[in-house]
C-alpha cells in the first residue's frame, strides 16, 4: 500500500508540476508584457510578504503530521479526529490573523516599497492577493496536512491541476478583454478559493472524522522545535524578495522573479519525488522497520542526487537563453545577467540535494535535535543578504541563500548519517563527488552539441532543451549503473513491480 500510494503521489504530482510549470510561465509573461515590470515586481513582493504569515503557524503542520503518522498507522479514527479538530481550530485563528495582517500591510507596504505606484494601488493589490491566502489557512492547510500524513497528497494535486488551468484561462481571458491588473488579480484570487473549499469537502467525505470530540491540544504542544525549522524555511523562501523590497527598486524584484520562474518550477518539480515520502519514512519509523528504512532511503537518496544532476545541468545551460526569449521586447530593465544565473543555479542545487536528509529528519520527528541548525541557517541567510545587497546588489541575496543552503545541507546530512541511519558520512561525500563528476561531463558535451543547433527563437531553445535533457539523462544513467548499480537496480525493479500491478 505504501508503494502504491507513493506511485500515485509521484504520477499525479508529475502531471500537476508539468501543468503548473507551463501555466506558471504563461501567466507572469502575460502580466509582465501587459502591465510592465513594476506591477509584476509589486505583485511578487506583496505575495511574499503575505506568505510571511506562516510564522504564526509556529510549526503546527509539522507537529500535526508526526502525530498523525501514529494514529493513521494504528487505525485510530478518534485520535485522528481529535488531532485534526485541534489543528483546524488553530488554523482558523491564523485565517483571522491573515485579515488583520493584510490590513496592516495595506497601510505600511506603500511606504517601504520602492515603486512608482500610488498608495491606493499598492494597497488594492495586497488586499486582492490576500483573499487566496485567507482561504488556504481557514479551509485548506489542515486538510492538506492530513492528506500528506496519509500519503494521499495526490488528491490535492488533482484539485490543483484544475485550479491552475482555470486560473491561466481566467487571466488570459481578462487581459484579452482589456481588464485592469486589479480585475485580473481579483479573478485569480476567486479561482484560488476553489481548491481549499473542494479539499474541505473531500476530507469530510473520505475520513468520517468525529465532529463532536474533544480537540487533542496536547498532540500539538511539541511544536517549539518545529517552529524553528519553519522559521528557517520561511526565511529561505522569503528573504530574497523581502530584502530586495527594502533595498532595491521593484524592477529588480521583477528580474529576480523571472529567473525564479525557472528555479521555482524546478523546486516544485522536486516535490514529485518528495511527495508522500516523508509519510512513508514516518510509517516505517513508527513501525520500527529500520532495515527497510535504510534500504529504501539509500535508493531514494541516489534518486534525488540523480534528479539534481539531470535538472541542474539543464538549468545551468538553458536558463540564460530562456530569459532572453522570455523577456524579448521588454527594455525597462536588464534581464540578461550571467553572474546571477550562475549563483541562483548553484544555490538551488544545494537546496535540492538536502531534501532526502530533511525529509528523514522530519519523518522521525527529530526537530528538537536539529533546531539550532535551523536557527543558524535563518540568521546566516538574512544577515548575509542584508549586508551583501548593499555592495553587490541583487547578487547579494543569492550569495546569502547559497551559503545558508550549503551550511544546512551539511548539517542535515551529517545528523542523518550519525544519529538515524548509523552509517559513515563518507557515503555522502562520495555522492557529492559523483554528482560533480557527472555535471563535469554533461555540461561540456551539451555546450558542444548546442553549436549544431541552427534554429533560433523558441524553436531553437526547445531543440537545445531536448538535446540537453537527453544527454544529461543518458550520462547520468550510465554513471549510475557504473557507480551505484545496486541502488539503480532497486529503483528499476521497484518501478517494474508497480507497473505490473
Amino acid at each position: 500500500m505504501r508503494t502504491k500510494k507513493a506511485v500515485l503521489n509521484m504520477v499525479f504530482g508529475l502531471i500537476y508540476q508539468v501543468i503548473a510549470i507551463i501555466c506558471g510561465l504563461i501567466t507572469p509573461r502575460l502580466i509582465l508584457a501587459t502591465f510592465g515590470s513594476t506591477y509584476n515586481g509589486v505583485i511578487s513582493s506583496a505575495t511574499q510578504f503575505l506568505n510571511m504569515i506562516n510564522i504564526l503557524t509556529l510549526g503546527i503542520t509539522g507537529t500535526t503530521r508526526v502525530a498523525l503518522y501514529k494514529t493513521l498507522a494504528d487505525g485510530d479514527s478518534l485520535g485522528t479526529s481529535r488531532i485534526m479538530k485541534a489543528t483546524k481550530r488553530y488554523m482558523q485563528k491564523i485565517g483571522c490573523c491573515v485579515i488583520l495582517y493584510a490590513i496592516g500591510l495595506c497601510v505600511i507596504y506603500p511606504y517601504v516599497s520602492r515603486n512608482s505606484l500610488s498608495h491606493i494601488e499598492n494597497a488594492a493589490l495586497i488586499a486582492i492577493v490576500s483573499i487566496g491566502t485567507f482561504a488556504q489557512y481557514f479551509f485548506g492547510i489542515s486538510n492538506m496536512t492530513l492528506l500528506n500524513a496519509d500519503q494521499s497528497s495526490y488528491v490535492n494535486n488533482i484539485i490543483d491541476i484544475f485550479k491552475v488551468v482555470l486560473n491561466t484561462v481566467c487571466v488570459a481571458v481578462l487581459i484579452k478583454a482589456g481588464a485592469s491588473v486589479f480585475i485580473v488579480k481579483l479573478g485569480s484570487s476567486i479561482v484560488f478559493l476553489i481548491s481549499p473549499i473542494v479539499l474541505n469537502w473531500y476530507v469530510k467525505r473520505k475520513y468520517n472524522l468525529v465532529s463532536n470530540c474533544e480537540p487533542d491540544n496536547a498532540a500539538l504542544n511539541n511544536r517549539g522545535a518545529v517552529a524553528l525549522h519553519q522559521v528557517a524555511n520561511i526565511v529561505h523562501d522569503n528573504t530574497d524578495i523581502m530584502v530586495l523590497t527594502f533595498f532595491m527598486d521593484a524592477k529588480q524584484i521583477s528580474v529576480y522573479t523571472v529567473y525564479y520562474l525557472v528555479i521555482g518550477k524546478i523546486k516544485t518539480l522536486l516535490q514529485v519525488f518528495t511527495s508522500g515520502m516523508e509519510a512513508a519514512f514516518g510509517n516505517m519509523w513508527v513501525k520500527h522497520e529500520i532495515d527497510t528504512l535504510n534500504k529504501v532511503f539509500k535508493a531514494y537518496e541516489h534518486l534525488l542526487f540523480s534528479f539534481t544532476v539531470v535538472v541542474f545541468s539543464c538549468v545551468g545551460t538553458l536558463i540564460l537563453p530562456f530569459v532572453s526569449e522570455y523577456t524579448r521586447g521588454i527594455t525597462d530593465v536588464v534581464y540578461y545577467r550571467v553572474d546571477f544565473a550562475v549563483l541562483i543555479t548553484i544555490a538551488e542545487a544545494a537546496f535540492c540535494i538536502r531534501q532526502p536528509y530533511l525529509l528523514l529528519v522530519y519523518a522521525t520527528g527529530n526537530y528538537e535535535a536539529t533546531k539550532r541548525g535551523a536557527l543558524e541557517e535563518a540568521i546566516i541567510n538574512l544577515s548575509l543578504s542584508i549586508i551583501l545587497v548593499q555592495f553587490v546588489g541583487i547578487n547579494g541575496v543569492i550569495i546569502g541563500t547559497l551559503v545558508a543552503n550549503v551550511f544546512r545541507t551539511v548539517q542535515y546530512s551529517i545528523f542523518v548519517s550519525n544519529k538515524i541511519l548509523n552509517r559513515s558520512t563518507v557515503l555522502i561525500v562520495k555522492h557529492v563527488v559523483w554528482m560533480l563528476a557527472c555535471m563535469g561531463v554533461i555540461v561540456p558535451i551539451v555546450m558542444c552539441l548546442d553549436e549544431f543547433v541552427l534554429a533560433s527563437g523558441w524553436i531553437g531553445w526547445l531543440i537545445k532543451a531536448v538535446i540537453t535533457f537527453i544527454a544529461a539523462l543518458t550520462i547520468t544513467v550510465i554513471f549510475s549503473m557504473l557507480f551505484y548499480r545496486d541502488d539503480s537496480m532497486y529503483l528499476i525493479n521497484k518501478a517494474k513491480r508497480v507497473l505490473h500491478h
